[in-house]
């Protein structure tokens, strides 16, 4: 049964302003995409791949913090990995749960802080389009360091280009879409790791998600957020989805910070002051 992998210690409320879920059309056509558009597939496929090249093998222990319904916690689960999800939302949980049958979640308001999270020394954090939502980022990803092994990594996704600034971004509670210099900055203030590495992604549609954007919020509110979850035709969805996977196989050397992407990685890797074993 999915409540025994499932542990509350706290919970926000469904109609919680930092991610509410009691639109039910809108809930429906987000765990849709999560299912099927070329967004979301792809970005795990970049997950997975970049945690490969870092030398994260399946098996080891990941924490997904904000893992909302589980999009990635499924796939790295999927993949090997000895996956946690934390959440703040009972029900998104309970997706998570279902789609993630390995994994083991825990509903809590991460705004509380972690100190009530009874599990320490992950191989890896994971904050995947979290830290765009916080006034305070560099504070979430310490505090994603104090979950992490010295040695460990903190690695996440952030929407990369202010010029793609949309009322999309407003509406999904965005503070920012970050060029690579601007991250750098937040990641550099965090004292108990060192910067490992940033790569913009999905920079092949860059110009199909300006235009996109632009006509998606000439519509009303609800009905905005709703066609920009929308899984394109299949046709276009597996077509938009190999040319980012073609951009992949790009050299290394052309993934520099000086050219952004619609989405940007990071990650550190945490030194002495880090958690020193699982609990």
């Amino acid at each position: 049964m999915t409540h025994d992998r499932i542990r509350v210690i706290s919970e926000l409320d469904p109609a919680d302003p930092s991610f509410d879920v009691t639109d039910a059309a809108v809930m429906d056509v987000l765990a849709r995409a999560e299912e099927g558009h070329f967004w979301h597939r792809t970005r795990n496929e970049w997950i997975a791949q970049r945690l490969g090249a870092l030398g994260v093998a399946p098996g080891a222990s990941v924490i997904e913090l904000g893992c909302g319904g589980g999009c990635v916690s499924a796939h790295l689960a999927a993949n090997g990995y000895d996956v946690v999800g934390v959440e703040g939302q009972r029900s998104l949980v309970e997706l998570a749960s279902r789609r993630a049958p390995r994994a083991r979640f825990f509903v809590h308001d991460l705004r509380r802080g972690i100190d009530e999270l009874p599990e320490r020394g992950f191989d890896v954090a994971g904050l995947f389009d979290v830290i765009e939502h916080v006034e305070k980022p560099e504070q979430v990803v310490a505090s994603a360091c104090a979950l992490v092994r010295d040695g460990g990594l903190v690695v996440g996704t952030v929407p990369g280009m202010r010029a793609l600034w949309s009322r999309i971004d407003e509406q999904a509670g965005h503070r920012e879409r970050y060029e690579p210099w601007t991250l750098r900055a937040v990641l550099e203030r965090v004292t108990d790791a060192s910067l490992v590495e940033i790569v913009p992604f999905n920079r092949a549609i860059v110009p199909l998600l300006w235009v996109q954007r632009r006509l998606v919020t000439m519509r009303g509110r609800s009905e905005s957020s709703s066609a920009n979850l929308a899984v394109p035709p299949r046709p276009v969805n597996a077509m938009l989805g190999t040319m980012l996977r073609w951009e992949r196989r790009l050299p290394r050397w052309t993934q520099t910070e000086r050219v952004s992407g619609s989405s940007l990685w990071f990650a550190l890797r945490t030194r002495s002051g880090g958690a020193k074993g699982r609990s």
